[in-house]
């Protein structure tokens, strides 16, 4: 509403953007075009793509319908090579140049926690939230988050617990614990002796506070470690696992239309998510997580292939039977 009051300033109209899927007939093409020329990069399928097709496509955009479609370029072979030169060099204790330890600890954000590796499940687990926004959405953060989604990963192996949550806070984040963290490492006959966080407010009270998250991990007999203050914020297991959730789960979640209607539609962004929503949202992370520890191998350090499940497998120490 735009006010008569001269000393008021009218407020600001705000456009929603719409972000639109990509036509399949570009789709098709832009995937036999890097099938049949693999040695060619982005930068040289973007111009392909534009000089053939007549159409303009972003480098991640190019790059995130290839990885969905399972195509690899020979460049992206190229480069996966010298990451793994990189990552065995840096194992090793051996020099590697500045600028490729970068851009292979960005590839693989746990290669930076290698310096605190855990001998064996449930030793250190990193805990954090991750918030999902509503499909479109724009401005202040509050208004934008749909959900929110509080995980557990273990540093060895990646194996990762998580669930959806209306709420960020530290009632919310102990409920996690209780309702999802340790039953999960119970059924599996594994002790958790340390949860790592963030000094986020839902996990810390300050240096004087007695905070409720550090409370219920005491009385569980589990020890309470905090990211150090010239860290990442984010542990560096819990980023990679950030990745693979987003592309796999989040992205797949906020394009499904409701109720007829697009999923950036201007209804779905004052529309919080129903309660049949968020239940159903809730079932499908189940399904989606099982799928990623039991049938996700993750290349790299640490796993070198290997699904969580079998990393964990191969310590000997759980059970087998899943």
């Amino acid at each position: 509403m735009i006010s008569s009051d001269p000393t008021i300033f009218p407020e600001r109209v705000r456009k929603v953007r719409r972000l639109l899927p990509t036509d399949p007939g570009v789709v098709a093409a832009l995937v036999k075009l890097a099938t049949e020329e693999p040695g060619l990069n982005l930068r040289e399928i973007t111009e392909r793509m534009e000089r053939e097709h007549g159409v303009k496509l972003l480098s991640p955009t190019v790059a995130s319908l290839l990885q969905r479609h399972g195509v690899r370029t020979q460049a992206d072979v190229r480069e996966g090579e010298q990451f793994r030169q990189a990552e065995a060099a840096l194992l090793a204790g051996k020099p590697v140049p500045e600028y490729l330890v970068r851009r292979a600890m960005k590839a693989n954000p746990a290669l930076r926690e290698r310096e605190r590796e855990t001998r064996g499940p449930g030793e250190r687990v990193c805990v954090a939230q991750l918030s999902v926004v509503r499909p479109g959405a724009w401005g202040n953060k509050r208004g934008r988050v749909w959900v929110h989604t509080h995980v557990a990963v273990d540093m060895y192996g990646g194996m990762a617990v998580a669930e959806l949550y209306r709420e960020a806070t530290a009632g919310a984040a102990v409920a996690f614990l209780h309702e999802r963290v340790l039953p999960f490492y119970r059924r599996e006959g594994i002790t958790l002796a340390s949860v790592e966080t963030s000094r986020g407010s839902a996990y810390y009270g300050g240096r004087c506070a007695e905070h409720m998250y550090g409370v219920y991990l005491a009385s569980q007999g589990i020890r309470h470690e905090m990211r150090g203050r010239q860290w990442p914020e984010m542990n560096g297991f819990v980023e990679r696992f950030r990745e693979v959730f987003v592309s796999g789960f989040v992205k797949p979640l906020r394009l499904r239309p409701r109720r007829g209607r697009p999923a950036n539609s201007e209804r779905a962004l004052v529309t919080p998510m129903s309660e049949s929503a968020f239940y159903g949202a809730r079932a499908k992370l189940a399904e989606w997580l099982r799928h990623y520890n039991e049938e996700t191998p993750l290349d790299s350090y640490r796993n070198a292939g290997l699904t969580p499940r079998a990393f964990w497998q191969g310590a000997g120490t759980l059970n087998v039977e899943h």
